[in-house]
Order: structure tokens, then C-alpha cells, then sequence
């Protein structure tokens, strides 16, 4: 059998060095997406062009830190609630776009967009929300069926794939039917995923979001540990897997529909980010839970870098590059894991 979750011995076997590795490569994503893919440079805020100097400071000092704080807490969000999918499920395919999950929060979100557009309160993250805890108990249903042994990849799998081809039916029919074309157009493109959009008040909702996630999910890291083992060994460990298995996906739900409801649909982070971490860190919770979070952010940040700046007059929707790397990842792990 793979042995995926051993570190790799190319660093030092000091954890210290892990999180010196990973803080570091973390800070080099910082400084690459701060600075690059500009329409001007970032030594022009020290310009004696008046002109150069205000652009350069309404990019940098403006814009470019909103777009950066949202994609470090949209991926460290999304990774988070793939590491926590991980657990639950056992199946490392798992994750919130490839299960529905997002989906769900799309559905919510886009059905909040359609219908509250001009309203005064926005219900975006509320649908959201309900879409993806929706989802997110469905696929729970839905993917055990009537075993009491655990989850069949493949029936889980299977299940995410169908439920996601619903629910974007489901989007579709709602932008169909769609009164302004302006707003149609608004959730086909948010449907693509984008930073360009997040808002502040975004920010502090994802803000809140990962925070709850990360003081639910700290505490239970020995639960997490033990889920690995199976459900029934974890409930001979005093686990009471039942309320473990509600309350992981009550918070890796309420993380994935704020991601959503801010940044649209961007895949594969939650399934990337746990799997690149664990090369350093290994199964254990208690680490791989905030070196998931690092790796997120710093993965989402550099891909939003290369969207918006790898064509000179165009940006691409922070999805597709995301979809780009996340795809041959996917279908390598789905080769190896149909070995096993």
C-alpha cells in the first residue's frame, strides 16, 4: 500500500523545520501576489510621477490588499473543509467542490442574487449557508446508504458527481429564468469563481467563519485522529461518532458557503492543499488542520496571481487555473486509490 502519509525526508525530521519550510514558502506567495500582475510596478509608489505614483498607490495600497486578505481566507477556508471532508469520509478525493458541497452554496447563493438583488438586507451568505449544509447532509445520506461500515468511495464519489450535475441544473434554472440579463450574467460569471469581487464585509464574514471552524476543529484533532481508524474503533475509543460526524460537517459546511457566497465556485483547493501538506506533515490532525489552512491560502493566493496576470490584456477567472491544477491531481489520486 501508498505510503502518502509518511513526510518527506527531504527536509529535516524537525516539525520545527516543517513549519519553518511552509512559513516560509507562505511569505514568498505573499510577496508574488502582492507585486506581480500589475498593469503598472510596484516601485512605482515611490515615483516622481504624480501620475505613476497615485495609480500605483490606489493598486497596492488599495485594491491589492482586499484581493490578497480574500484569497488567503477563501483557500484556507476551502482547505479546511477538505482536510475536515478527508477525515470524515476516509476518502481522500474528497472535498467540498467535487461533492456538492459548493454546489449547494452556489445554488443558495445565486438563488439569493436572483430573487433579493435589490432588497436591503443581503441574504447571500444565509442561503449559501443553508444550500451547502444541505448538500453537505445529503451526500452524508446519500453516500453511506444503509451501511453501517463506513462510506464506499465509490458510491460516494458517484453520489457528489450526481448531486453536483443537479444542483448546477438547478443554477442554470435560475439564471434561465432570470428577469435582468445584467444579473444573469453577474452569477454566470461568479459562477466561474473571482477575488475581484470580494467585498470588506466579506471579509469579515470569512473572517468569523474559518475562526469558528478552526476553534471547533483544534479541539477535536484526537477525534479527527481516531476517525482514521474507522468509525467503529473510534467509537470504542470513546468517540461519539454520530455528534463528531454532525458537527465536522455543520462547520465544514458553514466555511464552504462563505467561501462561496464571497468568491463563487473555485475547486480543487480543498482537495490540493490537505494533499501538499501532508507531505510534510503526515495524518495528524493537530497539524495537518492549520498546515492545511497556511497551504490553502498560499495556494489560492498564487493562483490568483497567475489569473490575473498570465495574459497580458485579460483575467482569467481564479477557477480556472485552480481547475487546471486540480484536475490531473484528481485523476492520478482516483488512478492510485482504485489500486488499493
Amino acid at each position: 500500500m501508498a505510503r502518502a502519509s509518511t513526510p518527506i525526508n527531504t527536509i529535516s525530521r524537525s516539525p520545527l523545520a516543517r513549519w519553518v519550510f511552509l512559513t516560509l514558502v507562505f511569505g514568498a506567495a505573499l510577496v508574488f501576489s502582492a507585486t506581480w500582475g500589475a498593469p503598472v510596478s510596484f516601485l512605482d509608489l515611490w515615483s516622481r510621477d504624480a501620475q505613476a505614483a497615485g495609480i500605483a498607490r490606489h493598486i497596492f495600497l488599495e485594491i491589492r490588499p482586499v484581493r490578497l486578505l480574500a484569497g488567503l481566507l477563501v483557500g484556507a477556508s476551502l482547505a479546511v473543509s477538505g482536510a475536515t471532508l478527508q477525515s470524515i469520509f476516509r476518502n481522500p478525493l474528497a472535498e467540498p467542490y467535487l461533492l456538492g458541497i459548493s454546489a449547494g452554496g452556489a445554488l443558495g447563493a445565486a438563488i439569493s442574487k436572483a430573487i433579493f438583488a435589490d432588497s436591503a438586507i443581503d441574504f447571500t451568505s444565509i442561503l449559501a449557508f443553508a444550500g451547502a449544509l444541505a448538500a453537505s447532509f445529503a451526500i452524508y445520506a446519500l453516500g453511506r446508504g444503509r451501511s453501517t461500515l463506513g462510506f464506499d468511495r465509490s458510491r460516494l464519489l458517484l453520489t457528489g458527481v450526481a448531486l453536483s450535475a443537479f444542483l448546477a441544473a438547478l443554477m442554470a434554472l435560475v439564471v434561465a429564468l432570470s428577469a435582468r440579463a445584467d444579473l444573469a450574467r453577474q452569477i454566470t460569471f461568479w459562477l466561474m469563481g473571482g477575488l475581484s469581487e470580494v467585498s470588506r464585509a466579506h471579509l469579515i464574514s470569512l473572517t468569523i467563519s474559518l475562526l469558528v471552524g478552526m476553534g471547533v476543529l483544534l479541539p477535536s484533532s484526537r477525534d479527527l485522529n481516531a476517525l482514521r481508524a474507522g468509525d467503529d474503533d473510534a467509537a470504542t475509543w470513546g468517540v461519539d461518532v454520530g455528534k463528531l460526524h454532525a458537527r465536522l460537517l455543520l462547520v465544514s459546511a458553514l466555511m464552504s458557503a462563505f467561501a462561496v457566497a464571497a468568491a463563487g465556485l473555485i475547486g480543487f483547493i480543498g482537495l490540493l492543499a490537505p494533499h501538499l501538506v501532508r507531505l510534510l506533515f503526515g495524518q495528524d490532525a493537530r497539524a495537518l488542520i492549520p498546515a492545511s489552512a497556511i497551504g490553502g491560502a498560499t495556494l489560492l493566493v498564487v493562483c490568483d496571481a497567475l489569473a490575473r496576470g498570465v495574459l497580458p490584456s485579460q483575467e482569467l477567472p481564479v477557477g480556472i487555473v485552480t481547475a487546471l491544477l486540480g484536475v490531473p491531481l484528481f485523476l492520478f489520486l482516483a488512478q492510485r486509490n482504485a489500486r488499493l
